[in-house]
């Protein structure tokens, strides 16, 4: 269904549109969910929280224009706002887990992918998951809390007892580190 049907639908039609948007974005928000919050939080918060981003793009459903973005964005941007709030409210009563390397297995759907870049896209994957294991465990969680969590470098150094600052070149040389494991240029100064 287009976006534009969809938004009719949602408009004229309450109980159809949300069925149909349910149908067909409910994937979408969940893998964002796991990605973000995957290690932090129950399976059962994750479809909690994904479902109360659907529920409230469905109570915006008289605000909606295709000149806003597509459904897709919106909800891609709605559901990474949602999960940072979450993870914000909750991450001072809760324990940090760290992301094992090996669980980054939820993909976003990146749209229709030919079984060339499916495969391109996977070989990647598994030559940054090698890199990673290469690394020493705490820079390797960095980078996992900031690539795939999506914490920001303040939220991270809050968290450890650290300057901003000092998180932030950490970052710098890891990335560095990273990029001379996975064949590109490398500075060891």
């Amino acid at each position: 269904m287009s976006d534009a049907e969809l938004i009719a639908l949602l408009r004229t039609q309450p109980e159809q549109g949300c069925k149909a948007l349910l149908e067909q974005y409910t994937g979408l928000v969940l893998a964002i969910c796991r990605r973000r919050l995957g290690g932090i939080c129950t399976a059962e918060d994750i479809e909690e929280l994904a479902g109360d981003i659907l529920f409230a793009f469905w109570q915006k459903r008289d605000r909606l224009s295709e000149k806003k973005g597509s459904v897709r964005a919106l909800l891609v941007t709605m559901a990474d706002r949602r999960c940072i709030d979450w993870y914000r409210r909750t991450a001072g009563r809760r324990a940090v887990q760290t992301v094992p390397i090996d669980e980054m297995t939820e993909e976003l759907p990146d749209g229709i992918q030919t079984p060339e870049e499916q495969v391109i896209g996977g070989e990647r994957k598994k030559e940054i998951i090698r890199a990673l294991h290469q690394l020493d465990p705490q820079e390797a969680d960095l980078i996992l809390r900031k690539y795939y969590r999506g914490e920001t470098a303040s939220e991270i150094a809050a968290s450890l007892g650290l300057r901003t600052g000092t998180v932030e070149m950490r970052l710098s040389r890891i990335r560095a580190k990273l990029r001379g494991l996975l064949g590109g240029e490398h500075d060891d100064g």
